[in-house]
């Protein structure tokens, strides 16, 4: 699984567990805001991210980018830039994709 899939998984199923819709309905096209989320949520998520791919992350990227698709696409760019993607892509091997 590359970096960009293992991201997109786990922004698809955190979204779905804080909307209470399958992962299947979380369409990545969109922005935070047309999910009604807001700049507390982007924080959130961020910080969860960090945590979970141990990266830094500034929460403005979920205002910069316009759509949650284009912010992993550019998290991505710059996890594999820095070397840790095979790093992420070796925990995306030994992570169930429906957690978190």
């Amino acid at each position: 699984m590359s970096v960009s899939d293992t991201l997109q998984t786990f922004v698809r199923n955190h979204l779905a567990k804080l909307l209470g819709i399958a992962p299947d309905a979380v369409a990545l096209d969109r922005k935070l805001s047309d999910y009604g989320l807001d700049s507390v949520d982007a924080v959130l998520m961020a910080g969860e991210l960090e945590e979970h791919f141990d990266i830094e992350i500034n929460p403005a990227s979920f205002i910069r980018y316009p759509t949650f698709e284009t912010m992993i696409q550019g998290l991505a760019d710059t996890i594999e830039a820095s070397g840790s993607g095979a790093a992420i892509e070796e925990q995306a091997g030994s992570t169930p994709s429906n957690v978190p």
